[in-house]
């Protein structure tokens, strides 16, 4: 009987030990983006098409996103939504805009868009600068 007692306190020992070793996983969450972040993947794919179209010479008619957007979206931080980060969307908007207006000159507008998007990038914002590049026509 006292071997029962001695063998079922052993039991609960290696139990309880056993417990405190499991750890539980929490569940994998994913990044959420910005509405920022989101709508420059937004423009990005875009771009991606105008590149194709001023390649051939052709100009967008209208632009397929709301240039607002640059001063109403919430950033990733919202400190890098500053005085210069506002100047330089101001500028770019100019710059999209001219893409529909002037369809002559669609590559220069088109290159003074994305390279401003990078001059923007470098000074707030440096991890997707190798991918803007390659929006850029040669």
């Amino acid at each position: 009987m006292i071997l029962g007692l001695l063998s079922c306190k052993e039991e609960k020992a290696s139990i309880s030990s056993t417990e405190k070793t499991v750890t539980v996983k929490e569940p994998l969450q994913m990044y959420q983006l910005s509405e920022m972040a989101s709508f420059m993947e937004d423009m990005y794919v875009a771009h991606e098409h105008i590149k194709e179209k001023a390649l051939k010479g052709e100009a967008p008619d209208t632009l397929p996103y709301d240039l607002s957007k640059l001063h109403t979206a919430t950033f990733t931080d919202a400190a890098d939504n500053d005085e210069t980060y506002q100047r330089m969307a101001n500028v770019f908007i100019e710059y999209e805009e001219q893409m529909v207006e002037d369809p002559e000159h669609i590559k220069q507008h088109y290159n003074n868009s994305v390279k401003l998007c990078i001059s923007c990038h470098q000074l707030k914002c440096t991890g997707p600068i190798p991918r803007i590049k390659k929006l850029l026509i040669n």
